[in-house]
């Protein structure tokens, strides 16, 4: 390993637990850091005469609160990993931490990345990030439609307030729909993502907005392998099995995005319904005495190989002529 250095950050709102960790050292360097611009670079000085090319950065993916420091510090130079949380987790419990701190998570962040080398993150296109965020804000609008609709169903005494739920629904719609129609607009002013929106969207079961909320939410270049994406959303089968008494039924790993499963749901019922494929294709699952989730699932899982395969080979679904054209 030479003089590699495993540098874990452990990233809340406001600061980062840094730990430094060389090979066959137990206890690491420390230090505290403001999740900032200003942090990085406080950070980089405290790297100062260690050779930048040997470090490599480890952290949880936390959305907006490690997005900063971890494009920061790949310009910087730094080799930058996004670990599942997961992974992290079990590795701590193969140690026999039986503790959760923020120094701990640092440590155990190092210590995964020095064993592990666990692959080297690649930030994405800057119209790729800007459709993660904006539909991101589309979804929180939409969960606050949700709430304010529920509020609305419930009644009340006061009429006023009533009216002001009425009126909130109304600019919530307004600025929903100016986000949607913003999203598609950068779908289809850059070239990359113009064209994979309109093969994604030539897949039936697919509209415009479930097309447009599976390019921000996959980045179709980084899976070497279509099946890939699958189990990336958690949609891939998890089977259970111990000795000849312990096999539990399999189920979906669900190690993966909820909410690109949740985006998936409807367009696979869609699909069901309206795709010749993909109905035919459920209708064996049924004929097999697949229970109705599963065939939902499966159909999620094969509407996601179909988009990352349509793409990797840059051609259009076409349900009459086998599965592509050109």
């Amino acid at each position: 390993m030479g003089n590699k250095v495993g540098l874990g950050l452990d990233v809340a709102k406001a600061t980062i637990e840094v730990c430094a960790l060389r090979n066959e050292v137990k206890r690491g360097d420390r230090t505290i850091i403001d999740n900032s611009i200003a942090g990085g670079q406080k950070l980089l000085t405290w790297l100062h005469g260690t050779d930048l090319s040997d470090v490599h950065v480890c952290l949880e993916p936390t959305g907006k609160y490690s997005r900063v420091i971890a494009a920061f510090l790949h310009e910087a130079g730094l080799k930058v990993s996004q670990v599942n949380s997961y992974a992290v987790l079990n590795h701590g419990r193969s140690k026999n931490y039986r503790n959760k701190t923020d120094r701990i998570d640092a440590y155990l962040l190092a210590d995964y990345c020095l064993k592990e080398n666990p692959p080297i993150w690649q930030p994405p296109a800057p119209s790729q990030a800007e459709l993660s965020e904006i539909q991101a804000r589309i979804d929180e609008l939409g969960e606050t439609l949700i709430q304010e609709g529920n509020r609305l169903a419930a009644g009340g005494i006061s009429s006023l307030v009533q009216v002001d739920i009425k009126e909130h629904i109304a600019q919530l719609l307004v600025r929903k729909e100016s986000l949607e129609k913003a999203a598609k607009d950068l779908a289809q002013t850059d070239a990359l993502l113009a064209a994979n929106f309109k093969i994604i969207n030539s897949i039936i079961g697919l509209g415009e907005k479930s097309s447009l909320a599976l390019l921000s939410a996959i980045r179709f270049d980084r899976f070497a392998k279509p099946r890939s994406v699958g189990c990336f959303a958690g949609l891939t089968p998890r089977r259970y099995q111990s000795g000849t008494t312990v096999s539990m039924r399999e189920c979906i790993s669900r190690r993966g995005s909820s909410k690109l499963r949740e985006r998936l749901y409807f367009p696979a019922m869609v699909a069901m319904q309206h795709n010749p494929q993909m109905r035919a294709f459920a209708e064996r699952l049924r004929a097999k005495g697949k229970p109705p989730k599963v065939i939902i699932c499966a159909v999620m899982r094969k509407l996601l190989v179909l988009a990352a395969t349509l793409i990797r080979n840059q051609v259009f679904y076409d349900s009459t002529k086998g599965l592509v054209t050109n």
